[in-house]
């Protein structure tokens, strides 16, 4: 079953940064919104450790089991139609940080799946492609970090030679400075990244 493994593999890859919702009263309530047997979907809360933002991510699990084109199309129609209700029923700015990831058992074009990826109705999608393996799925989503901290051997570290370059031309850029975007670069994503490089740049 692959939403199995791409549970497992998303619990692996966020163990260090976020942390999951320990009260599964929402998650429930999100799980009970869906009309059929959701032994194919999953919910998971995540926040990022060590960040003062209040806002819980929601991530939408879903394995489509079809074996036909009709059956996929209509398995389709209703997890969007469930992601639609979940968008209602989060509050505030929580409706914004919601995530379809999506799987199908049978055989899908690569084309249908980059379709679905490509249409941002409600949430931002990802979608396992065909003879794709799960670790490569999870890493091109927001989960994966930016900068790998591991890789710091000299010439394979994009960010480390930008740093270099830049501090050639402009002093500010201290050590310490770069200290802070590395870890900034490191753990975050999106609009969490831009909100606190922008901070970093009141406090200079």
């Amino acid at each position: 079953m692959k939403l199995d493994d791409l549970k497992s593999k998303i619990y692996e890859m966020i163990k260090d940064r976020f942390e999951l919702e320990n009260d599964g009263s929402l998650k429930n309530e999100l799980l009970s919104l869906v009309d059929e047997d959701p032994q194919y979907k999953e919910i998971i809360r995540i926040r990022r450790l060590g960040i003062q933002v209040e806002n819980w991510k929601t991530l939408v699990l879903i394995e489509i089991e079809a074996d036909n084109e009709i059956e996929i199309k209509v398995e389709l129609k209703n997890a969007i139609t469930w992601l639609a209700l979940i968008k209602e029923t989060l509050l505030g700015a929580e409706n914004t940080d919601l995530y379809l990831f999506l799987a199908f058992s049978s055989e899908v074009s690569v084309e249908e799946c980059l379709r679905i990826e490509s249409t941002e109705q409600f949430c931002r999608k990802y979608v396992l492609l065909p003879d794709e393996d799960v670790s490569e799925f999870v890493n091109r989503t927001f989960l994966q970090k930016l900068v790998d901290r591991t890789d710091t051997i000299e010439g394979k570290d994009p960010l480390e030679r930008a740093f270099s370059k830049t501090a050639e031309k402009y002093n500010w850029l201290t050590s310490e400075k770069q200290k802070q975007w590395r870890s900034a670069f490191s753990d975050l994503y999106g609009s969490d990244l831009a909100d606190e490089l922008l901070k970093e740049e009141e406090n200079v």
